[in-house]
């Protein structure tokens, strides 16, 4: 009965908002046009789809056309409007849609929704959201992006391996780290799980301990340097030097050097490797493959001892929706963005294995440690302290090209201040 009057409730007062916006209360027909990240068979477009048809039956006049683009949806978009196609809501990876639509000016401020009320609870809306999840991907203080879904980075392990390799708790500190990675190598099992082909799965390594040593803000203040002086900072070389003695110690085992995607993953969903270092949705991809009898556990990446970062640090990928600039309906776009945030909606995105950013709603229980370190979070980092949201290119094609080399082993470690220093400055040179 309560969840019934619930649903009354949503529609009720979702016709009210539309009513007051001149959308829903009107005999006008509206046809919006959703361009998704999801792919039509996953199990977050079906979700989606279900949530869709909900709002519509709440708000007849009104049809959402979704179109599921998979991972290419960022770069479809701007194709099309570069055709005039109309479009008027687009999620993505927050951090991308950040980098590449929000600094192209594409996209309507929010706050205007996020200071409205909430559809099914007597707060601001912007008051339903885990704490830093909203406030991750701004520009100059102005919201134009909705998170709705949320895959913290964290260790994610086979809690089966640690209570056989003597592990009673996950490991707080980069030292315990050490010890116990040593336990599992020998109870006989591959401690770490990587992909030579990891790309930001690697770079995580990189970018948590500069945190986890220096504080949030470092490493992007010398992505900014367009002397490239910083890179020759001591901070990089010592994060190198820990991950090298991963691969020295036989933590991360040399074959990994021949794994592309998914086989390093798969080694920890067959009972091969005792952890991986990866959002939140890994527990849903591996699902399958782990079976229903697999324990999942997580843990937030180490401190490391004399560090400014803390272990509640949490970089948090996050995926947004927001409304197209160009959008002829934005204000029934922005009324179908609360509905998704309702406690009903952010319910069943929970039984598509989906993490949440609405406060109060259980996750998956496969990722009931990700919601923990979610929600305990001291600060929320973004995907190379920034660097990807606000210097895509020279995060993706000079920190990352340089790092992944010395991670891999493909350069030289005691080369990569210099090298780095001079790429750096190269690059801003040129711009």
């Amino acid at each position: 009965m309560k969840k019934a009057n619930l649903i009354v409730c949503v529609v009720m007062v979702a016709t009210m908002l539309l009513s007051a916006c001149g959308g829903g209360g009107s005999s006008e027909k509206v046809n919006l046009v959703y361009w998704s990240m999801w792919n039509k068979t996953e199990t977050s477009a079906i979700a989606m789809t279900e949530i869709i048809e909900k709002f519509q039956a709440a708000n007849p006049n009104i049809t959402i056309e979704a179109v599921w683009n998979g991972r290419e949806n960022q770069t479809k978009v701007r194709t099309a409007l570069s055709a005039n196609t109309v479009i008027d809501l687009v999620d993505h990876g927050s951090f991308e849609l950040a980098g590449g639509l929000l600094q192209e000016g594409l996209l309507l401020p929010l706050d205007d929704m996020l200071n409205s009320n909430a559809l099914d609870e007597a707060v601001p809306f912007k008051d339903v959201f885990n704490p830093g999840t909203l406030d991750l991907n701004t520009k100059d203080g102005v919201h134009y992006l909705m998170p709705y879904d949320d895959s913290p980075v964290m260790f994610w392990y086979n809690k089966d391996i640690f209570t056989a390799a003597g592990i009673a708790a996950p490991p707080a500190t980069w030292d315990e780290f050490l010890v116990d990675l040593q336990k599992i190598k020998d109870a006989g099992y591959v401690p770490l799980a990587v992909e030579s082909d990891g790309g930001d799965y690697n770079m995580w390594y990189f970018t948590y301990l500069v945190e986890r040593i220096k504080g949030k803000g470092f490493l992007l203040s010398a992505i900014e340097d367009k002397t490239g002086e910083l890179w020759k900072d001591p901070v990089f070389t010592q994060a190198l030097t820990m991950i090298q003695e991963l691969w020295d110690k036989g933590f991360i085992p040399p074959e990994s050097h021949g794994y592309t995607w998914p086989a390093g993953q798969q080694t920890l969903a067959t009972g091969v490797a005792a952890m991986e270092l990866c959002g939140g949705w890994l527990p849903n991809e591996l699902g399958d493959m782990a079976g229903p009898d697999f324990k999942w556990g997580g843990f937030n990446f180490p401190a490391v001892t004399g560090g400014v970062g803390k272990a509640t640090d949490l970089q948090q990928f996050l995926l947004s929706m927001g409304v197209l600039k160009s959008s002829a309906h934005p204000e029934e776009a922005k009324a179908f963005m609360k509905f998704l945030m309702t406690t009903e909606s952010q319910t069943r995105m929970n039984q598509a294995m989906r993490g949440l950013v609405r406060k109060g709603v259980d996750w998956p229980a496969s990722m009931a440690d990700g919601a923990l370190a979610s929600t305990n979070a001291t600060t929320v980092l973004d995907n190379a302290d920034g660097g990807s949201a606000l210097y895509a290119e020279f995060t993706k094609n000079i920190l990352y090209y340089h790092v992944l080399n010395v991670f891999l082993g493909q350069t030289t470690l005691a080369d990569f201040p210099a090298t780095m220093s001079a790429a750096a400055k190269t690059y801003w040179d040129s711009k």
